[in-house]
This record gives structure tokens, C-alpha cells and sequence, in this order.
């Protein structure tokens, strides 16, 4: 809901009578327990249900938006509705916002991103896939071509790439090598590193994504609702994790992250804790909540169908409408989040 706020007060700020509609599958949660393709099939059924009269979709759930990217199929055309998944988002952003560092064994620019996710967000390392991406591109449109994404893996000789021999000159030809590292549990650290090219000074020559596992955080956070009426986290909240939080925090300052992304919606609850605990972090706008730059594409997304499809609101007044498969919140969490006017349909 935190996506659905944030879009709400948009509207507001711009004036605009539009209506945003929230579904949240709270019968089926959590998702970070669950296989990808157990979640898809709830994300296809969720955006086929809202596709008639919503011409942009966001799925505001990191695990849905992994699950989906993967095996979901419908929602996936060119044309309207358009729908965006906050993995995307926040993975460009968190790109975008990564500072670049020289690393001084092998005098290479490096960018370092961490990210907090459920198991099952860690365990497919889903921005990681999203932020090699953008790092790819990033280097191709400087190259003046596309760089070949080639898999690497570690071997007693050093790292050796996983396409047969033959495809390109593995010595010579510019690439983008990927490897993944795994770690103990889910999780694990991914660098995708440009070869034999030495790109211009304001681009980096690898990008390192560490991924990890908080699935302690978010069992913290399903326990029961951890705000109070005035969107702060309440005392016993902080004081059950706060502990956590530095362990978690300490390893990102230790592997010099320029960029977090808080990969689950419920961490950003937690913004202004990992603010004061990674302040460097927080000052350079390098600790990522996905939810408002989600909210922020819906909005710009929807002023493109409006300029493709000119209308007009059948009312001028805006409305929030919200839909539950399973239990709902109580009232105190629309009024902690600032969502106002509020309707709760059974059926959307």
C-alpha cells in the first residue's frame, strides 16, 4: 500500500481527480515463502483482473515483481495497459544513484549495490539480473554496439567463460562477463565485469551486487502492523530490531555499497533507521524505497495514454479504492499512510 499512497499524494499535489485502485492478495501471503511460479500464477490472475479499467499497472510487491518478470504471462504486450514491476524501477535507480569507487588491488572503477529482499527475492537475485542489465547497456551505448552478456565461473585457473568456444574471441572481443558467486544461504554476490575494453572515465569498468536474505525483517513485519497513526514505527519495533538492522547495515558499509535497494515493500517502514545507520548512504540519496519511484512512473506512464487517448474524469473527485483477497488492514494503517477517502469493495 505504500506505492498506492505515494501515488495518491501525487495526484493530489498535481491536482488531479483520478482514482487509484489497490489490490493486495493478503490470502495468499507471504510470497518469499513460495516458488516463482506459484507467485506468477497470482500476479497473472491480479493483473487480468484489473486490465479491463486500469490502463497502467504497477506491481508494487518485490517478490511478485521478480516472479512475474520471470514466468508470468499476461500483461506483457506493447500496447495498454502498460505494466511496470518495482524490481525494474528500483534496480535503474539504484544504478543511476551507485557512486562510482576506484578498486585499488586492480585499479578498476567499481559500482557496489546492495540489496535487502525476501528468501525468495535473494535466492534468484532478480535486480542483480536488472542491474547487469543496465550495466550492459549502459557500456554498449558508449561502445557504439551491443557487448555480448557472457556467464563465467569460477575454476582453478582463474574465471572461464560458459559459452562454447568459438561463439566470440573470449581473449580480444569487448564483452560483459557475469559471475555468480553463491553464498551461505539464499543469496550470493554478482559481478559483471567489461573485458577488454577500457571504457570513458565517468563509466565504471564492473558493477558488484551483493544480495541478501531478510527474511527476518519481513517475519518481523508480518507479525502485525508496526506503524502508528502518525506513519512513524512504533518504540517496540525499533528496539526488536534495531540489533539486526546494524548487522545487516554494518556488511553494506563493509563491502563499500554506494547503493541499497530495500528489496520489500515492508522495509521501507525502516527508511529513516537505515538513514541514521548508513548516513553517508542516505545523503548521497543511495538508500533506494522503491515504492515513490514506482508511483512516480504510474503517474508519468498514465499522462502518456491520457496524451495517446485524450479523456476526461467522470468525476472530480478523487478516490482511493481498496480490495483484499484475505483479511485487511484496520483503518489505522489507511490513516498512517495518508490514504483519504477511501472505499473497501469486495470486488473490484
Amino acid at each position: 500500500m505504500v506505492a498506492a499512497a505515494y501515488l495518491s499524494r501525487i495526484l493530489r499535489d498535481a491536482g488531479e481527480s483520478r482514482s487509484v485502485i489497490f489490490f493486495g492478495d493478503t490470502a495468499n501471503l507471504p510470497y518469499g515463502e513460495k516458488t516463482q511460479e506459484q507467485v506468477a500464477v497470482f500476479a497473472d490472475a491480479i493483473i487480468g483482473h484489473l486490465e479491463p479499467f486500469c490502463p497502467v499497472i504497477g506491481i508494487a510487491c518485490n517478490t511478485a515483481s521478480a516472479s512475474w518478470s520471470h514466468f508470468g504471462k499476461v500483461g506483457k504486450g506493447n500496447g495498454w495497459p502498460r505494466v511496470f514491476n518495482v524490481v525494474q524501477i528500483a534496480s535503474e535507480l539504484a544504478y543511476e544513484r551507485a557512486r562510482i569507487l576506484l578498486e585499488p588491488k586492480s585499479k578498476r572503477r567499481r559500482k557496489t549495490i546492495g540489496v535487502l529482499g525476501t528468501e525468495l527475492t535473494a535466492q534468484i537475485q532478480s535486480h542483480a539480473e536488472k542491474i547487469v542489465e543496465c550495466h550492459r547497456t549502459t557500456l554498449s551505448r558508449a561502445f557504439g554496439q551491443q557487448l555480448p552478456l557472457v556467464p563465467y565461473i569460477f575454476a582453478e585457473g582463474g574465471m572461464i567463460p560458459q559459452l562454447p568456444a568459438g561463439v566470440i574471441d573470449y581473449g580480444h572481443t569487448p564483452h560483459v562477463a557475469v559471475v555468480r558467486e553463491d553464498e551461505a544461504g539464499p543469496g550470493g554476490t554478482t559481478r559483471a565485469d567489461v573485458m577488454h575494453w577500457d571504457p570513458p572515465a565517468e563509466l565504471p569498468h564492473d558493477v558488484e551486487i551483493i544480495a541478501r536474505d531478510a527474511q527476518k525483517l519481513v517475519g518481523a513485519v508480518d507479525v502485525q502492523h508496526i506503524i502508528d497513526a502518525d506513519g512513524n514505527v512504533k518504540p517496540e519495533w525499533h528496539q526488536r530490531i534495531s540489533a539486526y538492522l546494524r548487522i545487516v547495515s554494518r556488511e553494506i558499509v563493509h563491502r563499500n555499497a554506494t547503493a541499497l535497494i530495500l528489496g520489500c515493500t515492508h522495509f521501507e517502514y525502516f527508511d529513516r533507521d537505515f538513514a541514521k545507520l548508513l548516513p553517508t548512504l542516505a545523503a548521497r540519496n543511495g538508500i533506494i524505497s522503491p515504492s515513490g519511484a514506482l508511483a512516480c512512473r504510474l503517474f508519468d506512464a498514465y499522462h502518456e495514454y491520457l496524451d495517446e487517448f485524450p479523456m476526461q474524469p467522470i468525476s472530480t473527485e478523487s478516490r482511493n479504492y481498496v480490495s483484499f483477497s484475505g483479511d485487511r488492514p484496520p483503518d489505522a494503517t489507511f490513516e498512517a499512510l495518508g490514504l483519504e477517502q477511501i472505499v473497501v469493495a469486495k470486488h473490484l
